[in-house]
């Protein structure tokens, strides 16, 4: 394998092994929106909150885009801050939060950190429905502020349907899909042969 190959094993198996909570069987665990329950979910924060892992994951996808000399990372919070951090320290340039939703007190801003008035990248750790990033190029749009046309994310959950939703007219750019994992209790272990074990958290 090349350098280029383990590094990639790397990040795919770290994200395997520590970034999925799978359920056993017979359990699930309630979903965000009202009446829904899921037998696993992505808990990437795992992955990105250490620092080989972010500092990969950012080199590579910066790697993908057009012109990363003449960018702004925008990272939506809270999930995609780790990785917009890291791809910010690489091209050198200001980090940009933006809020899912506006503070009610201080300067009630929707942002934080300082604009430069290059084109805004948005960062995130999932495109799935995509409505945080929606969300996130709604705020940039309503104070006029210039927007890339691509945007980058850690795993696309929604592969060959990117073209149809509110994106469309981005591209997309990303490490994995769900294709590349065991997603369920029962696919890791006929990969891995032995249980899922995600260890302690609190």
């Amino acid at each position: 394998m090349s350098n280029n190959d383990i590094m990639l094993e790397y990040l795919r198996s770290s994200i395997d092994h520590n970034g999925i909570y799978r359920c056993s069987p017979g359990n699930r665990i309630l979903g965000k929106a009202p009446n829904t329950s899921y037998t696993w979910q992505f808990y990437l924060r795992r992955c990105m909150f250490t620092p080989q892992f972010s500092i990969t994951s950012a080199e590579y996808l910066i790697k993908k885009l057009k012109n990363p000399n003449n960018i702004q990372i925008a990272a939506v919070e809270s999930a995609g801050v780790p990785l917009g951090i890291a791809m910010s320290n690489i091209i050198g340039e200001p980090l940009l939060t933006i809020k899912t939703e506006r503070k009610k007190y201080g300067l009630s801003n929707w942002t934080e950190g300082t604009i430069t008035g290059k084109p805004i990248l948005l960062v995130d750790d999932l495109a799935g429905s995509a409505n945080s990033l929606k969300s996130a190029e709604h705020v940039l749009n309503r104070f006029k502020l210039p927007v890339a046309d691509e945007y980058a994310v850690l795993i696309n959950k929604t592969q060959g349907t990117h073209q149809v939703n509110y994106l469309k007219e981005k591209t997309l750019h990303s490490l994995f899909t769900c294709e590349d994992f065991a997603m369920s209790w029962k696919a890791y272990i006929n990969r891995y042969n032995k249980k899922p074990n995600f260890g302690h958290w609190a």
